[in-house]
């Protein structure tokens, strides 16, 4: 099942929202996805075309435990197998730590549901472009920080 990593108990749980939240619709792909969880895009190829008519909401699949350059947001709220998901994709969060967390610092998720500071681990052909915010609070692993995401 998706979203079994660490995650915030609470679920999706945003603390601003920019002005207003920067959210976007699609499915869950074959899977319950739980809020809070970090998703990407995993979806077919080939399913729209040049114009905006041939764009439909369930094009856009999403699948739980995002990790490294794949993600694209967190799962506002726990969805059914094959649902309809809502993700956010930009915002104030607070997220669960897997490792440590420096305010300030390009913050990264590692498939745990959980961010990282970026630069401070190393053995991976993505270490570096990863970034998926900016923390504004320090954490560490095992507690929570206050993170910026980006879409």
């Amino acid at each position: 099942m998706a979203g079994a990593g660490i995650g915030n108990p609470a679920g999706y749980v945003p603390l601003f929202d920019g002005g207003n939240p920067r959210i976007i619709g699609g499915k869950a792909r074959n899977a319950v996805i739980s809020g809070g969880v970090f998703v990407f895009a995993s979806g077919a190829t080939g399913v729209v075309s040049s114009g905006a008519d041939s764009f439909a909401t369930a094009d856009l699949l999403f699948a739980g435990d995002a990790s490294g350059g794949q993600f694209n947001g967190i799962c506002v709220q726990t969805t059914e197998v094959s649902g309809n998901i809502a993700v956010a994709t930009r915002g104030v969060f607070l997220l669960a730590c897997n490792g440590s967390v420096v305010p300030g610092t390009k913050v990264e998720c590692d498939g745990n549901n959980a961010v990282r500071s970026v630069g401070l681990y190393a053995g991976s052909a993505f270490d570096g472009q990863r970034s998926i915010g900016r923390a504004l609070t320090a954490g560490a692993s095992g507690g929570y920080a206050v993170i910026d995401i980006h879409g």
